[in-house]
């Protein structure tokens, strides 16, 4: 969901232009909609009330309520945008790597479980405390 904020910080031109992408969002959406295609119907509530606050800033703006950014006011707001944009995905892609070193190491013990070859890990830590004993005063015997 975009925030009005972030309408804001768009000038009229830009503005003008995210109307349209979001009307076109729109009447995607329905024309899925009545071909029984749309999983997420939410979408559709979202996307009519984005419409409605594009308007609202529109209707502020010629009213004189809002005015509408400084060319520099909007370039500033463009690279923060990307900037968060540029780290979010940074972001997921290092989920999405931690993810998968992490199936890859099970995937790895699964291998070596079916191939009868002991785990590392678990059998070591077990041998280790094999080797290490406390008796009952408390300290380590080797047994």
């Amino acid at each position: 969901m975009t925030r009005a904020s972030e309408f804001r910080e768009l000038d009229s031109p830009e503005l003008a232009a995210r109307l349209d992408e979001v009307k076109e969002e729109l009447f995607n959406l329905r024309f899925q909609h009545a071909t029984g295609q749309l999983e997420n119907y939410k979408l559709i509530g979202i996307t009519e009330r984005n419409v409605a606050r594009i308007r609202s800033i529109q209707r502020e703006r010629e009213l004189g309520i809002s005015i509408e950014p400084t060319p520099e006011e909007a370039a500033a707001a463009r690279r923060r945008r990307k900037e968060a944009e540029e780290a979010e995905e940074a972001e997921a892609e290092s989920r999405r790597t931690r993810r998968r070193s992490l199936r890859r190491g099970r995937d790895e013990e699964e291998e070596q479980e079916a191939a009868g070859e002991p785990v590392a890990g678990a059998d070591e830590q077990e041998e280790a405390g094999d080797e290490l004993a406390e008796d009952a005063d408390g300290e380590e015997t080797e047994e």
